[in-house]
């Protein structure tokens, strides 16, 4: 806990915590129209980072991102922005730009391949033809998890700017996209992507005040917030609003959320039958009588309670307008839809299986970024991503978590509490990002009235061990 409070004093002030402000020419000042705050161009206000790097003159080096578009999004400006928007977040992005080509002598820019598929395909053609042409890639999880099993990639524990101790590398995360002590892929805090899709708790405080329920902030501190405390807190919170005599779309539920949430369900209740050993070997471990408690106990959530309801794919409709007490939904659902409806909100961790589980786990999907296996520099790329990390991690997430809780931070300490907690115990499912079997056994059998947890183990267990040996394999025999 006192971790979280010093990480919070440190987000809140307005001095980067990367170092101290540094000196330089001044420069334009544009008004942030969102909060009516003013943001001056990072030259003139940036700090000097306490990342531990030196600061190396890399002669206007051209730093280039190979990205795509996704959702509607060109994914490199998840890491920098190219001008003032007058939107928080994106201003950050751009000082942050500013900061790390002023402060290393380089210059960055992104290559826009197209869609996800033609991000991959660019990445694998030049890594073949052994072309220079562009310092890391972002893209989809899946698909980059696809470039490190066949060897496009480079191993980022060989860069020797990365500290993987530091906070803007989680440590769930590094733990889960790790193959045989090998790490190909980022999913880190340069981009606030993964935060942005991380599956969480939305609590309507509305309803929660109407039936007289405590925000359940101390059973978080305490760790003690589990599947049966979330069932607790919003037991005989469902209401026939319609009077058709069904729960439907039109009225009250306690809990919604959608098809894309379940697998983060699965790794945040610690039931991922995908473990790691003392070497970091990954190998199937299957707990039966665990698997069994968290499919009764969601079985009895999705089919049986009448607490639940959702249309689409997160459950967004119902807690934007009202409806729903909880919504395991993505904290960008808060950022994108919830800030601009009339819904008083705050944030909760995903709940635990038990108080027998030692952490909260907060799952995610997310556009990780990678090194290519022909990397020219090391150094530059290492200092680049390192730096831009560390002042992202301090920067940019203060400004999200605002624009998320739809306030100044300093008013929900509560929620911005939970945010941290959330921030620092994010992953992604490893059976998930590299396509193994049993990575949404909620989906699969919770989601299903009848289906029987020992014969879909049983007959999924071949192809499981198969696709995992073959994974390790690949890894083994990489650099």
């Amino acid at each position: 806990m006192k971790k979280i409070i010093s990480l919070l004093i440190l987000l809140t002030l307005s001095i980067s915590a990367c170092g101290e402000a540094a000196s330089s020419t001044s420069s334009p000042v544009e008004t942030n129209t969102e909060n009516n705050t003013v943001i001056t161009e990072a030259e003139s206000t940036a700090p000097e980072a306490s990342d531990g790097l030196p600061d190396t003159d890399f002669g206007g080096y051209n730093f280039r991102i190979a990205s795509c578009n996704f959702y509607d999004k060109e994914l490199a400006t998840y890491l920098v922005y190219d001008e003032l928007t007058g939107n928080p977040v994106n201003d950050e992005l751009y000082n942050s730009k500013l900061y790390i080509e002023n402060r290393f002598n380089v210059k960055i820019s992104w290559i826009e391949c197209g869609d996800t598929s033609a991000v991959m395909n660019y990445v694998k053609k030049a890594v073949s033809a052994g072309d220079d042409s562009f310092d890391i890639q972002i893209g989809h999880d899946t698909n980059t998890g696809s470039l490190a099993q066949n060897g496009y990639l480079y191993n980022m524990n060989n860069v020797d700017q990365f500290n993987f101790s530091q906070p803007w590398w989680p440590n769930d995360t590094i733990e889960n996209l790790s193959v045989c002590g090998k790490l190909y892929v980022a999913s880190n805090y340069m981009s606030y992507c993964g935060l942005h899709w991380t599956r969480v708790l939305c609590v309507n405080k509305t309803i929660a005040d109407n039936y007289g329920r405590d925000i359940p902030y101390n059973t978080v501190r305490d760790g003690k917030w589990t599947l049966d405390a979330m069932f607790e807190f919003i037991s005989d919170t469902s209401a026939d609003l319609d009077g058709n005599g069904k729960i439907g779309k039109n009225d009250q539920v306690g809990f919604t959320s959608g098809n894309q949430t379940m697998y983060c369900m699965q790794e945040a209740v610690g039931c991922s039958v995908y473990k790691k050993d003392k070497d970091g070997m990954p190998e199937i471990t299957v707990d039966e009588n665990q698997l069994t408690t968290m499919v009764e106990k969601l079985r009895w959530l999705y089919k049986e309670s009448n607490l639940y309801f959702s249309e689409g794919d997160f459950g967004v409709n119902e807690f934007k307008d009202g409806l729903a007490l909880l919504a395991y939904t993505q904290i960008g659902d808060a950022y994108d839809t919830y800030r601009n409806s009339e819904v008083i909100y705050g944030f909760l961790p995903s709940p635990k299986l038990n108080e027998m589980q030692e952490n909260y786990i907060n799952c995610c999907t997310d556009v990780p970024w990678a090194i290519p296996a022909t990397v020219s520099d090391t150094d530059i790329v290492g200092t680049v991503c390192e730096a831009l990390s560390c002042y992202n991690y301090t920067n940019v997430l203060p400004a999200y978590y605002e624009v998320a809780i739809k306030t100044r931070l300093a008013d929900s300490p509560d929620d911005t509490e939970m945010l941290q907690i959330i921030a620092d115990t994010r992953t992604i499912g490893f059976a998930f990002f590299y396509q193994l079997p049993f990575n949404n056994i909620v989906s699969d059998v919770a989601n299903s009235k009848n289906k029987e947890l020992s014969s879909y183990i049983q007959k999924g267990m071949s192809k499981a061990q198969t696709s995992l040996d073959k994974l390790v394999e690949a890894f083994e025999n990489m650099d």
